[in-house]
């Protein structure tokens, strides 16, 4: 057999299940953990900021340094997906998981007005005033580039072992970002009342490092590299209808995706919910953790696409049938937050599935860097245009934030069933 023949062998062949397969979406889990658990948990870092440290500044203008975040988060693989391509995660995911720590470390010392109750009264004397840019250079940039090397690795090695089981991997391995985004609302609302932000950030930067030792030994990739891939970007990919159809339905989608995780917080204290408030997101991402995970196992049987389309449907009519109803009502909201968050898991765990499904796998970590490189725009400009929807009503139009987020999320839907009727045809039950 020539050795193109068995190159070609090689990636037409996956093993599918077994340990090896299994212990990386383990490997890839432990990775995720922290990136995604941070990206998942910025409502909480919002609401503190917005009366601690930033108490000075809108909340428009602090819902930059998070939209940076996840700007970058997804932007940084415009680098990182060609660069996996050609040399694997050797180097990468160490630099990113030595970024995010840094990250962490450095965010526990940006200095604010308001200092930790545990600081000596000279101490908080001396302080200077607060420092925005600090607090957008260590944790918006820094913390978003590194958590992209992690996240666009990460969701690329799970390419190498899996093809017909990779919406279960994929939905598997993005739970994290669901636990993530429930254990560190949690532990933060309760640390940062008895340690202080300082070293409540420093025990987050510990915990990302006990995860990135976990995950190295486990996360392998399989395939040989592929040494033509360009350090460039690609956009060969949008020459496919499909393929821009597709990617025109992530972009609308992620300027809705985090809108509820980054207000609900503020939504549930503003109507007088003030004690599930601090623990409203948690129950959200806990309910993800379910919709990324059991959607995926779903979508390998029945199709991506399909159940793309369908849960964001039901997204859709979670936020206008309970959440533009919630006011006062606390089973309304508590229904939202387990509705919402279910449905609305498969735009973490289905849309790198569903781009995987229209290119080759070899192409598919340089495809997916270069997409997600104007996607990122959208995740940059989606929290900051909700915030200028409060500011323009004093901070009290949550309607109006509650209309933009389920537009958005209706308008994504359609372009998902167009990508689908595209690719396959217009028949309704057709497995794509």
């Amino acid at each position: 057999m020539s050795s193109s023949s068995e190159r070609r062998e090689t990636f037409n062949s996956y093993p599918d299940q077994g340990f090896k397969a299994y212990s990386v979406v383990l490997g890839a889990w432990l990775a995720l953990f922290p990136a995604s658990g941070l990206l998942n948990s910025t409502g909480i870092f919002q609401a503190w900021l917005l009366t601690n440290q930033l108490s000075e500044y809108s909340e428009s203008q602090i819902a930059w340094i998070f939209s940076v975040f996840a700007f970058l988060f997804f932007f940084g693989g415009i680098q990182a997906g060609p660069l996996f391509d050609r040399y694997g995660l050797k180097y990468l995911l160490p630099t990113g998981a030595c970024g995010l720590v840094i990250s962490l470390v450095c965010t526990s010392f940006c200095t604010g007005k308001i200092d930790d109750p545990f600081m000596f009264q000279s101490s908080r004397q001396t302080n200077s005033k607060q420092e925005y840019y600090q607090f957008m250079l260590a944790f918006g940039c820094l913390g978003g580039l590194s958590s992209s090397i992690i996240w666009t690795t990460s969701i690329a090695t799970l390419g190498h072992w899996f093809m017909q089981n990779r919406g279960l991997a994929t939905g598997l391995a993005t739970t994290a970002g669901g636990i993530g985004g429930l254990c560190y609302p949690l532990a933060f609302s309760r640390l940062s009342h008895r340690i202080g932000f300082a070293w409540t950030m420093r025990c987050f930067a510990l915990i990302t490092i006990l995860c990135f030792v976990g995950s190295l030994p486990l996360l392998k990739t399989r395939l040989p590299a592929n040494r033509a891939s360009r350090v460039v970007l690609d956009w060969g990919g949008f020459k496919d209808v499909r393929f821009t159809l597709t990617m025109s339905a992530i972009f609308i989608l992620d300027w809705a995706v985090l809108v509820p995780p980054a207000y609900i917080t503020t939504y549930a204290s503003f109507h007088g919910h003030n004690e599930i408030a601090p623990n409203i997101l948690a129950i959200l991402n806990s309910a993800s953790t379910l919709g990324r995970g059991l959607p995926g196992f779903v979508a390998d049987k029945l199709g991506r696409f399909n159940v793309m389309i369908v849960c964001s449907m039901l997204s859709t009519l979670s936020i206008f049938g309970l959440w533009l109803h919630v006011g006062s009502n606390t089973a309304l909201l508590l229904s939202f937050a387990v509705a919402y968050g279910f449905f609305s898991g498969t735009a973490y765990s289905l849309t790198p599935v569903c781009v995987a499904q229209l290119c080759k796998t070899e192409e598919y970590a340089t495809r997916y860097g270069t997409a997600y490189s104007v996607v990122s725009f959208a995740t940059l400009a989606g929290v900051p245009i909700s915030g200028n929807i409060l500011d323009t009503s004093s901070g009290s139009n949550y309607t109006a934030l509650i209309l933009f987020c389920g537009t958005a999320y209706a308008a994504s839907a359609i372009l998902f069933i167009f990508a689908k009727g595209t690719s396959q045809g217009w028949k309704f039950f057709t497995i794509f």
